[in-house]
């Protein structure tokens, strides 16, 4: 049976309108507001820009949900996976059965991660990987006597994935909402929230963060809880920066309660934040870390969970019993090789804490210039503005006016809307220099001031 052939008459736009889902656009109010303008159709990448259907050049400041971190249309990562589907495309890592290419990929993420003596599992996707994570968590506690340990900690205002489970963790109701019943046995804190640029001093709420998760590990008996997850730094609404003793007061709670600390790195890994992993701002290491995004910066889905070796070695005589098709990919495991060359041989991670200045003091010259403004946070290359929409009548549609405001002034941001706060991140592939982040935070000002 062949694929039906579209006619030469319909356009890619209406293509994809027709044969596409498209999560998170709201084509009906898109089309009554913008007849005919949607979707925008994107065909090539390079560096840190994107181009359209029109060959109008956009800087992609949102990475495109974070991934591309090394910048778009590389050619020696095209290669490398070139080569590998030449050499092995694919092998599953079953029964025994193992290929190279993960085993590079794993010794090497072993020497660069936070977390004591590292195995690693790979997923597709950080939505898997954190389910993964729950899994091990849970597994751990009851191969040790203790299966009531079921119970996992996460934070409001946290994202942590796409499936049920990690649909459940994640702390923002609109991403959970209209699914029916959601995974048990999880549970919700405050976060710590020291939004801003460089304030240091703990806020009320940071005072409070601590000892409202140990009430909560308390009331439901430390003997329910398996684990606590956590992101470095959270941006689902605006980037949420905790206080440095945030974590060290975090891990010291998990050891005395004799729970697992994941760390959620799948945003902050691989030199997002100024550092190669989120964590390193605050010291901390966790018995679980996850990851993806950055990891292959987008050229291929993958996903890699670091558990510690005191963790795995429950694991050692009985494994877990997991499967995933394509675990390890060769071809993703090519693609993170690849991405991890760039990003150490042309210093991105470093590039990222040298454009922070540079990104903050945009940023803020925004905020004395655009009234609306009410907030900026930045770390690294991972930035957030937002702007007080308390006065408009349908706060949707303002959200959809700044993307495309914005878009028309050459910038692809990342917009979402919490209330009547309205939060555009801007965070662009790693690569970016000083002039890409004045144009690109000039052309959102512009977008802004259409508000």
């Amino acid at each position: 049976m062949t694929a039906p052939t579209a006619p030469a008459t319909v356009s890619s736009r209406d293509r994809s309108r027709r044969h596409v889902r498209h999560f998170l656009a709201d084509f009906a109010a898109l089309e009554r507001e913008y007849p005919g303008a949607y979707p925008k159709m994107v065909v090539r990448g390079e560096g840190a820009y994107v181009f359209d259907e029109d060959d109008k050049r956009l800087l992609d400041a949102g990475s495109h949900l974070g991934a591309c971190q090394i910048g778009h249309g590389r050619a020696e990562v095209a290669r490398r996976i070139a080569e590998q589907v030449e050499a092995l495309e694919f092998i599953a890592l079953d029964a025994g059965i193992s290929h190279i290419y993960a085993a590079e990929l794993a010794e090497r993420l072993a020497g660069i991660v936070l977390c004591d003596d590292p195995v690693f599992s790979f997923t597709n996707s950080g939505s898997e990987s954190n389910e993964l994570a729950f899994k091990i968590a849970r597994t751990w506690h009851a191969r040790r006597g203790a299966p009531e340990r079921t119970k996992i900690v996460s934070r409001h205002g946290s994202y942590h994935g796409s499936s049920i489970a990690a649909s459940t963790a994640t702390g923002v109701a609109a991403f959970k909402s209209g699914f029916g019943p959601l995974a048990p046995d999880f549970l919700q804190t405050e976060p710590p929230t020291r939004d801003g640029l460089g304030h240091r001093a703990k806020s009320n709420i940071e005072e409070a963060s601590l000892p409202q998760l140990e009430a909560l590990i308390e009331r439901e008996g430390p003997e329910t809880v398996a684990a606590v997850i956590a992101e470095p730094i959270a941006i689902p609404g605006a980037v949420k920066i905790p206080h440095s003793d945030y974590f060290a007061g975090l891990r010291e709670m998990c050891d005395r309660y004799g729970l697992l600390l994941i760390i959620d790195e799948v945003v902050c890994g691989f030199g997002r934040t100024g550092r190669m992993f989120g964590a390193e701002h605050f010291g901390v290491k966790g018995d679980i870390v996850t990851y993806a995004k950055g990891l292959t910066s987008g050229y291929i889905p993958m996903g890699a969970v670091a558990v510690s070796g005191a963790v795995n070695e429950v694991f050692l005589k009985t494994p877990l019993l997991h499967l995933n098709t394509y675990a390890g990919h060769p071809v993703a495991c090519a693609a993170a090789m690849a991405a991890l060359d760039v990003t150490e041989d042309e210093g991105l991670v470093e590039n990222a804490a040298a454009m922070e200045e540079v990104l903050r003091d945009e940023l803020m010259r925004m905020r004395q210039s655009v009234p609306r403004i009410t907030e900026v946070t930045a770390i690294g290359l991972l930035s957030s503005v937002i702007s007080d929409i308390s006065d408009k009548p349908d706060p949707d549609a303002t959200v959809r006016k700044l993307r495309k405001e914005a878009y028309d002034a050459g910038v692809l941001v990342r917009v979402a809307r919490d209330g009547t706060n309205m939060s555009a991140h801007f965070y662009p592939p790693l690569v970016v220099d000083r002039r890409d982040i004045e144009d690109g935070v000039r052309a959102l000002e512009t977008a802004l001031r259409t508000i």
